[in-house]
Parts: C-alpha cells; sequence; structure tokens
C-alpha cells in the first residue's frame, strides 16, 4: 500500500468547479448537504463522546461543497448547518465547536493553501485556530461561568489544542485526497450536477 505524505499539494483553483451547473441544482445539493451536516451533527449530540468528532466530520461536508459547487455555497451550508444545529441539537458543545472553528474552517484552508510558504501557512492556520478557540474560551469563562478554570488550565488547554489542530489539519488534507483518489468517482456528485 502506498504511503501518503504529509505534505500534499491540492490545487485549490485548479478543482473549484468552472462548468456551468444550474442554479436550482446548486441549491438543492447545498440544502441536501445541510441535512446531512445536521443528521451527522445530531448524532455527534446524542453520543457525547462523538461530539468533537461529528463536529470534525460534519466540516467535511462543507469541503465537498467547495469542490463540487464552489462559490459563496459553502459558507451557506456552514450557516445552515450551524444555525439549525444550534436550534435542535439536545447539547450545544458539537454545535459550539462547528460554529467557532470546525465548520469555517475547511473553507479557510483552502484560501491558507493557496500560499506556497509552508511556514506563513502555518502561522496563519495557528493564529485563526487560537482566535477561534480564544473566543471559544472567552464565552465559556462569561456566558457559562464555569467554577476552578484557573491559567494553568488555560495553557494546558491551548497546548493540547493546538496539538489536535496539527493532526486535524493533516488528517482532513489526506481525507480531500482520498475524496479525489476515491470517493468522487464513487459518490458521483459531479455527474449529477451536469
Amino acid at each position: 500500500m502506498p504511503q501518503i505524505p504529509v505534505r500534499i499539494n491540492i490545487d485549490y483553483g485548479s478543482i473549484l468547479p468552472k462548468r456551468n451547473i444550474k442554479k436550482s441544482k446548486k441549491i438543492a445539493f447545498s440544502a441536501l448537504f445541510c441535512a446531512l451536516g445536521v443528521v451527522i451533527m445530531y448524532l455527534g449530540a446524542l453520543i457525547e463522546v462523538l461530539d468533537i468528532s461529528m463536529a470534525c466530520i460534519a466540516s467535511m461536508i462543507c469541503i465537498i461543497t467547495v469542490i463540487e459547487i464552489g462559490g459563496a455555497y459553502p459558507w451557506l451550508v456552514f450557516a445552515v448547518t450551524g444555525a439549525i444545529s444550534f436550534l435542535i441539537l439536545p447539547q450545544k458543545f458539537a454545535a459550539l465547536i462547528y460554529v467557532f472553528f470546525a465548520g469555517y474552517y475547511p473553507m479557510l484552508k483552502c484560501i491558507f493553501e493557496r500560499t506556497r510558504i509552508r511556514v506563513l501557512e502555518w502561522i496563519i492556520k495557528l493564529v485563526v485556530f487560537n482566535a477561534s478557540m480564544g473566543a471559544l474560551v472567552l464565552i465559556s469563562l462569561l456566558a457559562l461561568t464555569l467554577p476552578g478554570i484557573t491559567k494553568p488550565y488555560i495553557i494546558a488547554l491551548f497546548t493540547l489544542g493546538n496539538i489536535t489542530f496539527f493532526a486535524y489539519d493533516i488528517a482532513l488534507t489526506m481525507l480531500i485526497k482520498l475524496y479525489f483518489l476515491k470517493y468522487r468517482r464513487l459518490f458521483g456528485i459531479e455527474k449529477l450536477l451536469k
């Protein structure tokens, strides 16, 4: 079995849809992707151990929307999935993770990786992640007034969060590559959008 390198150069400019897709098909597929995202998020809320994992899996739907439809539709899928998740999920933690980071990060990743300077790319990615994590921690401190959150706890949280983010970014890149190599043909979404 061939090994997949950690750095996979994906030219997002060449994969974005250039074909003329009817607006009604774009809207229909976006709605379908929103529904699928909400179902995935709901599974994460029902099984609390999977809440962060399902938020990350739901974010993959946004990257498929970037690849297959493009334009503003991935952002609409993110916004609608996040809003509906906040409204109907019994546990809101998965929705918080999705809205504050996992949902919009795949779209930003495609923009950041157009920069061919790897150090700059990772600095931008880490700044975005730490800003979103900082906002989430701040909301948790102010809105939830959680007792026992000390400075060492926050430092440990950010350290582990950055390590996890690094792994998530690499895994997302490998999943995008896998989608292109295997699942894009299998799902046949490109043929359905003609």
